[in-house]
């Protein structure tokens, strides 16, 4: 499958997620099968002013790709400019967030807040595409309030600019993550538009893919909130969407591997006390469900270093006897 000039293995695709999508999780998640990640949302006000910390959020290293930029913002010629300095980064693809919900983004007309305003929407695409160096790719929600069905006019005109991709996140903003994303309008968008449509909102299991790609006739599907909590689940969906099988849920010490992957990465890229820091949320993700997990997650959540996740871990398992042989599983991590 392509989106625009961009050749894809694989249906599955990391949503921009906040405050997650960095640099090491996109790393997981292309290891365990994402055909793509796109980055966390960024604002293009900010890098089109050059500010420091937004452009060290573009961090992209040569082993993530393919991979997409995505940014936000509400005036087209910061968009323009924006669109131009990412260049710099060579990403493969370019998205327009029409979708996040966060007052702090649609108080200023971005994200979501276009959904109100289709002649900027239409504005920020005509200056993102005619800016680019590749293609463009916008996400959005159904509509602002729940009655607010503008999605396909915004594809129609996505199509009719040259936006070469749509993400739809079945909801409307009103609804936030509160009521079940509605993937019939997915099928509606889908059988609208000719370019490729990406469909996203509750596909936690392998089945829930096959449904929404067999239902909706999506061409790729957006997983996000499903792969914070397990980046595995792209080799879970993946598996079974090629072969039929189920794989089965990792136990305590294959997923103790797989946090101290990413714990690793983390330290890598923001070195001990802040990589232990942007760790312990997903310390708590990866240790759901363990049995007597409440005292374990209680020591996570005050770790500063490396050493003291690993030792945490160690110290765990040893005393559930549920390590992998030799201790193997939480020095190197068996591949996907």
């Amino acid at each position: 499958m392509t989106i625009g000039n961009l050749i894809l293995k694989g249906k599955l695709l990391l949503a921009p997620l906040a405050g997650i999508s960095n640099r090491p999780f996109r790393l997981l998640a292309r290891k365990y099968g994402a055909a793509l990640c796109y980055t966390e949302m960024i604002s293009a006000d900010a890098v089109a002013m050059n500010q420091e910390k937004t452009l060290q959020m573009i961090d992209i290293s040569k082993d993530e790709y393919p991979i997409g930029v995505q940014l936000f913002g509400s005036k087209p010629e910061l968009l323009a400019s924006a669109v131009r300095k990412v260049a710099e980064f060579h990403p493969d693809l370019i998205d327009l967030n029409l979708g996040c919900p966060v007052k702090k983004v649609t108080k200023k007309n971005g994200g979501a807040a276009l959904l109100k305003n289709l002649q900027l929407s239409v504005e920020l695409m005509v200056a993102a595409v005619e800016n680019a160096r590749v293609p463009v790719t916008i996400k959005m929600r159904t509509g602002w309030e729940a009655s607010d069905d503008v999605y396909l006019e915004i594809g129609r005109q996505a199509e009719k600019i040259g936006v070469a991709a749509v993400t739809l996140h079945a909801r409307s903003r009103a609804h936030d993550y509160s009521t079940r994303s509605d993937w019939s309008k997915i099928a509606l968008l889908k059988r609208e538009l000719t370019i490729p449509v990406i469909g996203n909102g509750d596909v936690v299991t392998p089945f829930d893919a096959r449904q929404l790609l067999d239902g909706t006739g999506c061409d790729f599907v957006m997983i996000g909130r499903a792969a914070m909590k397990n980046p595995h689940v792209f080799k879970i969906i993946n598996t079974y969407l090629e072969e039929g099988r189920i794989l089965p849920e990792l136990d305590p010490a294959s997923k103790a591997a797989m946090a101290l992957e990413h714990a690793r990465l983390m330290v890598a890229c923001y070195g001990q006390k802040g990589g232990a820091l942007k760790m312990r949320k997903h310390l708590a993700w990866y240790s759901k469900g363990f049995p007597d997990g409440a005292e374990l997650r209680r020591k996570l959540m005050q770790v500063l270093d490396l050493s003291q996740i690993e030792n945490i871990f160690r110290e765990y398992l040893a005393r559930i006897d549920m390590s992998a042989p030799n201790n193997d599983a939480l020095i190197s991590p068996d591949s996907p």
